[in-house]
């Protein structure tokens, strides 16, 4: 019980840190919302379709035989639909897809609590980002690879309990990453060599990380992945320079140490 009552403090402190980095990010960018709404709406419609009729050359891994499409297809559209909805109002990426989960935990919880279907939908995910990037739809491909790695999240942490908590760094990083991350990311996880070549065009772009601090004076926060570090503490958050991070310690103080807490409740646990 302890370990899932700091879970939930964690995702609050999450979200809530989350929720005023992207709305900083998107009073910048007014037309941001709707672009990322239609894209996902096109990934849960007509990029499902393309998987049930069959019609791309290479499925990238996903069952040919059609478990994939029949464990994922009604999950993949109820959530999508909640996290349009919240979306909708105005609320961060991030919480969004805590939204969705909150509001699909119920009616399909036989896939939020079994890896293998989990996997299922992760395949289709990986599918449809492949195909995005092959199509040039970089928009698509990063709300697909957002989406895939928020599920990786909650496959290691919840169902297999190989971590101690969600690394909402790396679905940041993924939310808004660079060409070379994003194709990267696809590459290392799908059986095919479908985006090996396009992985050559990419591979000098500099890698992109993200500075968790609000003072930061870089834009959008992003910084050389080479040149983030990490909170010794907790490792949940990366900056850009010494400077930023003690800059964001009275902000970042409270959840590191829940983050904290948790990762040691965890190994504990596992060391038992």
């Amino acid at each position: 019980m302890g370990r899932k009552r700091n879970q939930g403090k964690a995702r609050k402190a999450a979200k809530a840190k989350a929720k005023a980095k992207r709305e900083a990010e998107e009073r910048e960018n007014d037309n941001g919302q709707t672009t990322a709404n239609e894209g996902e709406e096109q990934l849960t419609a007509a990029q499902m379709q393309r998987v049930q009729s069959g019609d791309a050359k290479c499925l990238h891994g996903v069952d040919p035989h059609g478990a994939d499409r029949k464990n994922s297809s009604p999950f993949m559209t109820a959530f999508y639909k909640s996290f349009d909805e919240a979306r909708g109002s105005d609320t961060s990426f991030e919480v969004c897809l805590i939204v969705a989960r909150d509001a699909t935990m119920d009616e399909f919880s036989e896939v939020w609590n079994d890896s293998a279907k989990m996997e299922s939908v992760m395949r289709c995910l990986l599918f449809f980002g492949t195909q995005a990037i092959l199509k040039g739809d970089d928009k698509n491909a990063k709300t697909a690879a957002t989406s895939a790695r928020y599920f990786e999240e909650h496959i290691a942490v919840v169902l297999k309990e190989t971590q101690a908590l969600y690394r909402w760094n790396k679905i940041l990083e993924t939310q808004d990453a660079d060409l070379h991350s994003l194709v990267n990311f696809f590459r290392h996880r799908i059986p095919c060599s479908c985006l090996d070549e396009k992985y050559e065009e990419v591979k000098d772009i500099p890698k992109m990380g993200i500075c968790f601090s609000s003072q930061c004076t870089l834009p959008n926060g992003r910084v050389e992945y080479s040149k983030t570090m990490y909170c010794d503490r907790c490792r949940s958050v990366t900056y850009c320079s010494r400077e930023c991070q003690i800059a964001d310690w009275k902000e970042h103080k409270d959840e590191c140490g829940i983050f904290a807490d948790q990762i040691s409740e965890f190994e504990a646990t596992k060391q038992a």
